[in-house]
């Protein structure tokens, strides 16, 4: 299970004016978290973003599902694959979000012919007939058939997770996440201070599990993810130094 306590750092470029995030720079740590929320199944999402407050229809669906009685489902069929699915063990952790509330993906190999592997603890293996209950691990692979060494690569060999580590990643409002550079921050910027006159203002937000289920929500139902998140109306907007501010036109 994840650390609850788990914190991770991202530096945001906001609009001072319209209290907009206009990009962030965000390291290994942030962008595989976000890109981890690709692998939920979708009962996990909902389960932990909780069905009444979903916006559309899926929270219902979810909902009719938990009070059905299990009279109604087909014999060896259990609820919880659908209210709880399980998640794959080839994603290390989920960071920041309540683990708990997603299954882990277990193997089971028939221990007497070694032929057949289950996700369902105690199947009976189609083969031998034998119960199929010895748990078996699955293996990440390295992602990597070269002897190349660990030095010779920058050290990223099984560091587990999506992105590689050396370098930082630009990450905008929606979403969109690209490789960090000089010439693309300064496009987006331009991009933005054609349309008004911007000011600029730099902050630092720690992300734990409340902003990480935050941005889950948002990632499904607003195309301003980061300014919803970190930069919310109702929040009281704590005033920076004027040293922070840069004005565009000056």
């Amino acid at each position: 299970m994840a650390d609850l306590n788990s914190k991770i750092t991202l530096k945001l470029l906001i609009d001072d004016r319209s209290h907009k995030v206009l990009f962030g720079e965000a390291d290994k740590d942030f962008v595989d978290f976000m890109f981890s929320l690709l692998t939920f199944p979708l009962g996990s999402v909902i389960k932990l973003l909780a069905p009444p407050t979903m916006i559309g229809s899926i929270g219902k669906l979810y909902q009719s599902v938990e009070n059905l009685n299990e009279i109604y489902l087909v014999p060896n069929r259990d609820k919880s694959s659908l209210l709880q699915p399980k998640v794959s063990t080839n994603v290390k952790n989920h960071l920041l979000l309540d683990t708990e509330a997603i299954a882990e993906l277990k193997y089971y190999i028939c221990n007497h012919c070694n032929r057949k592997v289950t996700t369902v603890k105690s199947t009976v293996c189609p083969n031998c007939k034998q119960v199929m209950v010895t748990e078996a691990a699955f293996v990440v692979p390295s992602g990597s058939t070269s002897s190349a060494t660990g030095a010779e690569t920058g050290g990223e060999i099984n560091a587990g997770g999506f992105v590689k580590g050396v370098i930082t990643y630009m990450i905008t409002d929606d979403l969109e996440v690209t490789p960090m550079s000089a010439i693309s921050s300064i496009t987006l910027m331009n991009r933005f201070s054609m349309k008004n006159d911007v000011q600029l203002m730099e902050k630092v937000v720690t992300v734990g599990m409340k902003e990480g289920l935050a941005l889950l929500k948002a990632s499904l139902d607003s195309p301003t993810a980061l300014t919803d998140v970190f930069c919310s109306p109702n929040k009281k907007k704590a005033k920076p130094p004027p040293s922070s501010f840069v004005n565009y036109y000056d």
